[in-house]
């Protein structure tokens, strides 16, 4: 039996408001925050023993749970800092003028790398209820024929959720490889690379893995690295030869500097933590609160942007914005997001429903205005 209301301390045991701003910061445990404190005094003990360490042991390490999270070989994975440095690094490696299919409104880390690059970019829609029709997905692909298809696994401004898995069968269909964003999914719902096709997938895991900043990750499929080798190198991409360094392109290519390791021990740790409690507890848990959300702002007829069904959503709500609502909001100590003129909400199992019931009292005054 999982004692949430413990794990809640865990996390939000300092924190005097209502939290409901996942999808912007998730916030580590304080044991996490310990054990890393424990890891600098270590570090500061004995500096070149600990980097070695560091570096021959916690990083195959942490590598090996993200790939065992989302069912790939730790060939594939690279640690980097977000995954904005991993996507810029990894579009250098692909050809000029190679088509991508990308949706209109996705998030601008996703998009932009191929906007401003040498790519012929190629547009898909989100339907009028933000939703993805995958009809349509399947008609701009045999349309356009894209080489790579890329987007979030859910969307930022409204949470709606894609169903990898079908998205992947259409893009192995018509040979077009599909990239995904999973920044505001990764560590709160299972994702199996092989299962859904993914040829690249990254997340930054400051949100949803509670790891805090300056860490995330990469994945490459083989196919990939073999096809289009990486561009990019730096000290950690060189394999050392009778001492001599060698380069050759590999996964290691994306991440060409040293790894902070206070951000990866911290990651590390939180990786731990999704693997101890469960990753389908977790969102089994995301999804009880979400419910009970949706259920309290129905009952005070509060609209919901996008009606989507259960199995297209995971933490992330969004409602209409009012004049004043998110002054309002803050000024009670609840801290939510304002995002594309909607107030945006986010539920991870560190909340409860009385951080609920607070939320919804607050946003009805304006409602009912």
């Amino acid at each position: 039996m999982i004692n949430w209301a413990e794990l809640r301390g865990e996390h939000l045991e300092n924190y005097t408001g209502v939290y409901l701003n996942s999808p912007a910061n998730g916030i580590p445990s304080l044991a996490a925050e310990a054990f890393v404190a424990a890891e600098v005094l270590k570090f500061r003990e004995n500096p070149g023993n600990y980097r070695t360490d560091f570096i021959s042991t916690a990083i195959p390490a942490i590598k090996q749970q993200v790939a065992d999270l989302i069912h790939a070989k730790t060939s594939e994975v690279a640690l980097i800092q977000n995954f904005s440095i991993g996507l810029n690094l990894f579009v250098q490696s692909l050809p000029a003028k190679t088509r991508i299919l990308l949706i209109e409104h996705d998030y601008p880390s996703l998009n932009m790398p191929f906007q401003i690059n040498d790519f012929e970019v190629v547009w898909t829609t989100f339907e009028n209820d933000h939703t993805l029709d995958l009809t349509n997905i399947e008609e701009a692909i045999k349309q356009h024929k894209p080489a790579y298809f890329a987007l979030s696994h859910c969307q930022y401004l409204t949470g709606y959720l894609a169903d990898l898995e079908s998205i992947g069968a259409i893009c192995k269909q018509y040979n077009c490889k599909l990239i995904v964003d999973a920044t505001q999914s990764f560590g709160s719902v299972s994702i199996h690379v092989k299962k859904c096709n993914i040829s690249v997938l990254g997340a930054s895991c400051y949100k949803w893995a509670l790891a805090g900043f300056g860490n995330g990750f990469l994945y490459v499929n083989e196919d990939m690295l073999n096809t289009y080798p990486p561009k990019s190198a730096g000290y950690n991409s060189f394999i050392w030869e009778e001492s001599i360094a060698v380069y050759r392109p590999s996964i290691r290519s994306y991440e060409p500097g040293h790894q902070d390791h206070v951000a990866f021990h911290r990651l590390g740790f939180a990786l731990q933590t999704i693997k101890e409690i469960g990753q389908d507890f977790i969102y089994l848990r995301i999804t009880e609160l979400m419910d009970y959300l949706i259920e309290q702002l129905e009952q005070a007829q509060i609209p919901i942007v996008g009606d989507f069904y259960d199995e297209n959503r995971l933490g992330i709500l969004v409602i209409e914005s009012k004049k004043g609502l998110f002054h309002h909001l803050t000024s009670k100590d609840i801290e939510v997001s304002e995002r594309g003129g909607n107030i945006r909400v986010g539920l991870h199992y560190y909340n409860n429903e009385k951080d609920i019931d607070v939320f919804v009292k607050e946003v009805s005054i304006f409602f009912k205005e």
